[in-house]
């Protein structure tokens, strides 16, 4: 019973507790009577133990009861959260009951009285004394959240304003140098990192407004954002404005710039605020360093993520802190900002952030008259905000039928994180590479995975495969190749793979190792090739979360003495399939991104190249498909200039056929193909294909024994029997 969780506990466990805690008198009250199971266990009061219907008696066994039922409480404090119910590890009926104040400022009790209702909850009071237990509600106060973010919009573009004036005031650079500073004199400036800074507070930006759109509070939510960030950008315009520090690097081309009258000044002030004052929009600005905007979104994002989300939402944190302090790495890594404008900036918006909650949920200062005239606009928004904000959550809109069958349940904790990163994954993949999901999967065959009755789509390289399968296997034109594969007792895979061009008598080869380690999910390949390339592969498949594989991948040329490493995520579910991969250069990492969605047999797929060096999008491609059991039909287009597609169908258990088209934009060139495979028998199997250029391609493959296959094959050119120019091809594949 102790590895069930208390919220599957029905009243059969509830008395298994009560019997080895003591409580065998109980048992039949609780339990059989009254039906207690483990939720409603925990939310057990002394209140509810001394009141109808179960008036105990004895006043020994209330105050041991609720000291086991506060243990079991201690040791499920992320249940509690879960499920909105408090716990201040003290006595319900404690005399420190807290007074709720109303915006005149009048207290909802006479502070006199002696009478206590039970700490943390709402209560009515009996004419005889007694409390009854009234249901908690936080009411929205909608028309507040429409001040705050007036307020904000407000703040923001008058940031903006004063950001204009103080790039008219920066310090000459041939005057006023850059100032001394640790971090920046140590670290060299990386190009791309301030773009990688913004690109972390966009992550962080799409994670918070899924977890403000799935919350139940959401209305109380963002007034208490909108108040905070417009309150810490409202101090920064004080703080730039005052002092103008000199530019923090030479490859900033800042100079005092004028713009002339009021109504150019406000132009440029609605262009910062219009691009939220981003580089990533085309914004650039000079003067505004006391102290990092960046720095304070970045972290006022990722405590606000943290907040209000449940403790046991380990990895949204872990990651939500990870995306502020690269971000603030970035920041500095760019030479974008002084090191202290970086950490006044962390300093002043987290102690913000903090005093502001701390002083919400313990009301302490509400009912003082200093609180109201220091803190106005807290004692404004917060003043019918009854202590914590509990993280409940539940949909916004009537969920459509799709989205009932990707989530499940709106109310439940885990589905509506699976639906958070899901989406975070659709809108951050050409941002980041850190891509993390949460989801079962059962693996049926080598190509195909199913969750449930919903297959997960292919990969995006895997679009039309089946149709690039019949025109491309069992072909080796103008090659001799063999393949051996072997495997040892010890789990140890050795591939060996050499081939000889015909036309150039070059010859390649490469030698692989791969050893699986399945108890931890870890793939480990070593690779060497004629060219003297050596390259190293680890993989970490199902471990972080169901469906994930990580992969890391490097490659050393020992005559060069050039390096090179990708990292890769993975992942695949029911309705995705999703990758991201990142080579890994100083002057600017290269990130390769695709996605597939699917549903119903329908497919749609995008895949797209960003080289941060050039800050620009070198590949998008774009593809749609649809596929059943013995029937698929794939379209793409690639850089809005190459246009392509394929149908494959399996005629029946012996014959497959597929045909392929592709155009080029700006050509009136077409080309066309046909192939097909016919199964002779278990062991043999013949291939032909032909294009619109007459280039004919026939292949016999043949088992010769389990293990052994030989491939023959021949291309000839129609159009020129007698000329020659036809190849051959031969390959043996060995496999032990």
């Amino acid at each position: 019973m102790t590895q069930l969780s208390v919220r599957r506990w029905t009243p059969k466990h509830v008395a298994k507790w009560l019997k080895e805690e003591g409580f065998c008198d109980y048992v039949d009250l609780l339990c059989n009577k009254h039906r207690l199971d483990g939720t409603s266990l925990l939310a057990l009061s002394e209140y509810d133990l001394r009141s109808p219907p179960l008036e105990l008696k004895v006043l020994g066994d209330i105050k041991r009861l609720m000291v086991s039922i506060r243990k079991l409480q201690k040791q499920n404090l992320d249940v509690l959260e879960e499920l909105g119910l408090p716990y201040d590890g003290h006595s319900p009926t404690g005399s420190g009951g807290s007074l709720d104040w109303l915006c005149n400022g009048d207290s909802g009790r006479d502070c006199d009285s002696t009478d206590t209702a039970p700490v943390g909850e709402e209560y009515h009071q009996y004419t005889n004394g007694k409390y009854k237990q009234q249901t908690r509600r936080l009411d929205p106060e909608y028309w507040k959240t429409v001040l705050s973010s007036i307020y904000v919009v407000f703040v923001f573009g008058f940031t903006s304003f004063v950001m204009v004036i103080v790039h008219e005031r920066v310090p000459d650079m041939r005057t006023y140098p850059p100032l001394p500073d640790i971090f920046l004199d140590s670290v060299p400036r990386i190009p791309w990192a301030f773009a990688m800074a913004e690109a972390c507070g966009v992550i962080l930006c799409n994670i918070w407004l899924l977890v403000l759109l799935l919350h139940k509070h959401r209305s109380i939510l963002l007034r208490r954002m909108c108040s905070l960030m417009g309150t810490v950008f409202m101090l920064r315009c004080i703080t730039m404005f005052v002092t103008s520090l000199s530019v923090p690097g030479q490859h900033l081309q800042c100079s005092g710039k004028m713009y002339g009258d009021m109504w150019a000044k406000l132009q440029r002030a609605v262009a910062i605020w219009s691009g939220f004052g981003m580089t990533l929009t085309g914004v650039h600005t000079c003067g505004d360093y006391m102290f990092s905007g960046h720095t304070v979104v970045l972290t006022m994002l990722n405590f606000f993520v943290t907040e209000y989300t449940p403790r046991s939402w380990n990895f949204i944190h872990t990651l939500s802190w990870v995306l502020n302090l690269f971000g603030i790495f970035f920041i500095l890594a760019a030479h974008e900002h002084y090191s202290i404008d970086v950490f006044i900036a962390f300093y002043i918006t987290t102690r913000l952030f903090l005093y502001y909650h701390t002083l919400a949920n313990t009301r302490a200062y509400q009912q003082s008259r200093r609180a109201r005239i220091w803190f106005p606009m807290f004692s404004f928004f917060e003043c019918n905000v009854n202590g914590p904000v509990p993280n409940e959550y539940c949909w916004p809109f009537a969920r459509p039928a799709v989205m009932r069958r990707l989530i499940g349940a709106p109310r439940s904790g885990g589905c509506l994180l699976r639906c958070l990163l899901h989406i975070v994954l659709h809108r951050s993949l050409p941002l980041f590479s850190l891509v993390f999901l949460s989801h079962k999967l059962t693996a049926i065959s080598p190509t195909t995975v199913i969750l449930g009755k919903m297959a997960v789509p292919p990969a995006y390289a895997d679009l039309g495969k089946s149709a690039k399968d019949i025109f491309n296997k069992g072909y080796g034109f103008g090659l001799v190749k063999l393949d051996v594969k072997t495997k040892s007792s010890s789990g140890v895979e050795f591939k060996t793979s050499g081939s000889s061009n015909v036309d150039t008598s070059k010859v390649t080869g490469t030698l692989e190792t791969k050893y699986k380690w399945s108890e931890y999910g870890l793939t480990f390949t070593e690779k060497w090739t004629t060219e003297n390339t050596l390259g190293t592969e680890i993989c970490v498949e199902d471990q972080i979360t169901k469906g994930l594989k990580l992969t890391f991948d490097t490659t050393f040329s020992p005559n060069t003495g050039k390096k090179s490493g990708k990292v890769k995520t993975a992942y695949k579910r029911e309705y995705l399939n999703a990758g991201v991969d990142v080579d890994l250069d100083f002057a600017g990492p290269t990130i390769h991104g695709a996605a597939v969605a699917g549903y119903e047999g329908w497919l749609a797929g995008y895949q797209m190249t960003f080289d941060t060096a050039k800050s620009k999008m070198t590949q998008s491609n774009f593809a749609v498909g649809y596929k059943t059991g013995d029937f698929q039909l794939h379209t793409n287009v690639n850089d809005g200039s190459e246009f392509g597609g394929s149908i494959y169908q399996k005629v029946n258990d012996q014959l497959e056929t597929a045909v392929n088209l592709a155009w080029t934009a700006g050509s009136n060139g077409t080309r066309f193909g046909i192939a097909a495979k016919y199964q002779l028998d278990s062991s043999a199997s013949i291939s032909a294909k032909v294009n619109n250029a007459s280039l004919v391609g026939i292949g016999y493959t043949q088992t010769l024994r389990p293990g052994m296959k030989l491939i023959l094959s021949a291309l000839v050119d129609g159009k020129n029997i007698n000329a020659g120019g036809h190849k051959l091809g031969l390959g043996l594949e060995l496999e032990a």
